[in-house]
């Protein structure tokens, strides 16, 4: 039978020096990892939630595996007893951190004040059973047997069960809820290996404490770097901590580390020697890893700042994307305003406009009696003023027809050289009263005729030669209708004002003029620009020539045509 001295742990007595060294390096080791990578992490991250937690977790967690170090090395029974009383309450409050870190895992952000002071509720009572000396009620010296509180071991295991439920219900909720998308591989290897590692932890020690086999807590412990390795996974995956270089040194070093711990064992000559030129090779190829691996880091940040640079630039330019497209769905709500007022008051000023000239005609016929040579002279001015006014308003409608898309055109086939003449005969005597010579040529060879809208073409004819004769001072102007296979060319070219490159480029938009629009005030600046819109609607061309400011110019229309030779 064993003596029993009070002053002496029966625990030391009854463990051998294999089970002491076994109980070593079973505690310190995960000490050592728990502690590192949780000061890591919040070296790194102090503001992140998650490494506040899992910092809070690791120093309860090492101060329990300290407390039960004690309990299986110490030969001073006092010590054995100050250690062991406080570590079913130490237990608990690792479990409720054990849970809180899965709440904010999964939450992604801190929980509410209402869930915070509910898990302090919970750890009050074992606090209350610890500090009140009641943890602990008795001690069976010769076979090494602490006499728990009865209460207090089963709210304990009461508290593991419920957190370890609902970090598997945390786990597994995404296959429950039909969220499969949500579902992420990380989350449940971390909450996975969380209920792992404190249902193995919670079942060993339920049983060491029913059995009174106590190694079995030696043994559980060696299921912490499955923990330890869900957490480094977190790292990696999801940059949680924001640590992922050091981690990979701290990873390196550790298992350095553990392997050195192997010497502890080891009693074989040759195998310690194995073990150190095997450490030393680890250490060598660390060096160059490391070393590498500071290249691949310089890079890599390099990288990370210059796609910040890019996400930040690219969120800018969709900044202002959205901003121009918001500004242009504006300016085309005005523009479809603007062409909607222009529409209704020119069909509004059409027909005053209409009624103005037509008694004005008819004062100047004599319809309503003789009238005075003065009169006579102010009223064709008024019936100028009112045929420039009204030309301007159809333009004007014309235009709102185009940009809304009801243009329509009678479709009819005619013979363009013969409008072209038939107009120009109209102009001669408002070319001779200007001073001007009007010429008018066409190819005698082959007839050509056009399929289009006979009186919009007319109206193209029209104003190139209204054009000509209004901006050339002296000179002359021609018009030339020339047959080019399957397309037929009307000219108009005169010796007027010319034009530059700069106005040549702008002459066909809206409102555009050039500077002609000194010689002329009552033009509207929407002539060219009809007849662009009207001849590329029968699948023409127009454009204009010049060799420079007072050296003429030239307009052509160019449209498809079906020619053969004249008779």
């Amino acid at each position: 039978m064993i003596e029993f001295d009070p002053l002496l742990n029966t625990c030391y007595i009854l463990t051998n020096g294999s089970i002491r060294t076994l109980a070593y390096y079973s505690h310190l080791i995960p000490i050592f990892f728990s502690l590192s990578l949780a000061l890591l992490v919040f070296i790194k991250a102090p503001k992140n939630i998650l490494s506040k937690v899992f910092l809070a977790f690791s120093i309860v967690f090492s101060f329990w595996l300290v407390a039960d170090l004690i309990t299986w090395v110490s030969n001073n029974y006092s010590l054995v007893y100050a250690f062991w009383a406080p570590v079913d309450y130490i237990e608990t409050i690792m479990y409720i951190l054990g849970l809180y870190f899965a709440m904010v895992f999964v939450n992604g952000s801190d929980i509410s004040w209402f869930k915070k002071i509910l898990l302090f509720l919970i750890t009050i009572p074992p606090f209350f059973i610890t500090i009140t000396q009641k943890s602990v009620l008795g001690f069976t010296h010769p076979v090494c047997e602490a006499v728990n509180n009865g209460f207090l071991l089963n709210y304990r295991f009461a508290i593991e069960i419920l957190s370890i439920i609902i970090i598997l219900i945390y786990a597994i909720n995404p296959f429950f809820i039909k969220k499969l998308k949500e579902f992420r591989k990380s989350r449940f290897i971390v909450l996975g290996s969380m209920f792992l590692f404190l249902t193995v932890f919670g079942a060993t020690s339920y049983l060491s404490a029913s059995t009174g086999y106590y190694e079995l807590n030696l043994y559980a412990l060696f299921v912490i770097p499955l923990f330890l390795i869900a957490i480094i996974h977190s790292i990696f995956s999801l940059d949680i901590f924001k640590v992922k270089i050091v981690g990979t040194y701290f990873i390196v070093i550790g298992f350095i580390i553990l392997m050195g711990t192997q010497l502890l064992f080891i009693t074989s000559a040759t195998n310690k020697l194995l073990t150190i030129l095997t450490l030393l090779l680890s250490m060598i190829l660390s060096f160059i890893l490391f070393k590498n691996l500071k290249k691949e880091t310089d890079q890599r940040i390099y990288i990370e700042k210059l796609s910040e640079v890019i996400k930040q630039s690219k969120k800018q330019v969709e900044e202002t994307n959205d901003k121009l497209e918001k500004a242009n769905e504006k300016l085309k709500g005005l523009d479809k305003l603007k062409t909607e007022f222009v529409s209704l008051a020119s069909h509004q000023l059409r027909s005053p406009l209409t009624a103005i000239k037509g008694y004005a005609s008819m004062l100047m016929e004599g319809d309503y009696g003789d009238i005075s040579k003065e009169a006579k002279e102010a009223i064709d001015r008024m019936y100028e003023s009112s045929k420039n006014l009204t030309i301007v308003v159809e333009d004007l409608l014309n235009v709102t027809k185009i940009e809304s898309g009801g243009m329509k055109y009678e479709m009819v086939i005619f013979d363009l050289s013969q409008v072209a003449e038939d107009e120009a005969k109209d102009f001669t005597m408002a070319a001779e009263k200007k001073g001007l010579k009007l010429n008018f040529e066409k190819d005698e060879s082959t007839y050509c005729t056009v399929n289009g809208d006979k009186e919009k073409i007319r109206q193209i004819i029209i104003n190139f030669i209204d054009n000509s004769i209004k901006y050339t001072k002296e000179g002359k102007v021609n018009i030339s209708v020339r047959n080019k296979g399957d397309k037929v060319l009307f000219c108009v070219k005169d010796t007027g004002v010319g034009m530059s490159e700069e106005i040549k480029e702008s002459l066909f938009h809206k409102f555009a003029r050039g500077d002609g629009s000194r010689m002329n005030t009552t033009g509207s600046g929407l002539g060219l620009y009809l007849a662009k819109q009207i001849v590329e609607a029968h699948h023409g061309r127009v454009w204009v020539e010049s060799d420079g400011p007072g050296k003429g110019s030239a307009f052509y229309m160019e449209l498809k045509a079906e020619c053969c030779k004249a008779e």
